[in-house]
């Protein structure tokens, strides 16, 4: 198992799909829809491989409005079956646990996700654990994506931190390579909740 430390950090960062909750949207569905979108009002089309990867060109192109437009069809397939969502237990237990892990009471808990804002604050009213969340930075609040490590430089800008003192867990390689561009620490979801099944065994 990897060896997590929290000595020395001062605010943890989650992702939220595959990390907190797994999301129960229809993501074929909504890739159509916006490559269908994209070639109607560029007459071109677009990858969308990753759907960042799209909305980088929109970006590119300084098409605020239909960047804008954009968001909000995420936004309604990210929703529209919210009330299926699943919980990850593991990780809902760590953080309502922090104390278990050596955590102090001061260290901040964030969340950093290609979701939507309301998705997210949707998904942890439903984990039951948005008072303990204390920042939320969600697809609309950069203008370039995980991998690329904005996300995370404005949350070390938020609390005014070293990047030692942040960590970051995610599902994916995309996670550890946002970590890793932006000089973070950065782990998979799965090695911590190794850490807290060990806990939950009395072995930790």
């Amino acid at each position: 198992m990897t060896k997590i430390s929290f000595e020395g950090k001062k605010v943890i960062i989650f992702d939220l799909d595959g990390t907190i909750v797994n999301l129960t949207a229809d993501w074929m569905t909504l890739r159509d829809v916006l490559v269908e979108k994209y070639r109607e009002i560029y007459e071109e089309q677009c990858d969308f491989e990753r759907i960042s990867k799209c909305l980088d060109n929109i970006v590119e192109k300084k098409d605020e409005e239909v960047l804008v437009n954009f968001f909000d069809i995420i936004r309604h397939y990210e929703l529209e079956n919210i009330k299926d969502t699943q919980l990850i237990e593991e990780t809902i237990f760590f953080i309502n646990h922090k104390k278990s892990f050596g955590i102090k009471n001061e260290i901040k808990f964030a969340v950093l996700s290609l979701n939507t804002r309301n998705s997210i604050i949707q998904s942890l009213e439903i984990a039951n654990i948005h008072n303990k969340i204390d920042l939320i930075i969600g697809r609309e609040d950069v203008r370039r994506w995980k991998p690329a490590p904005d996300g995370l430089l404005k949350i070390q800008k938020h609390y005014k931190v070293s990047k030692k003192e942040m960590i970051f867990f995610g599902d994916l390689e995309n996670d550890l390579l946002t970590g890793k561009n932006a000089g973070i620490e950065a782990y998979f979801i799965d090695d911590l909740i190794k850490l807290v099944n060990k806990l939950k065994k009395g072995h930790y």
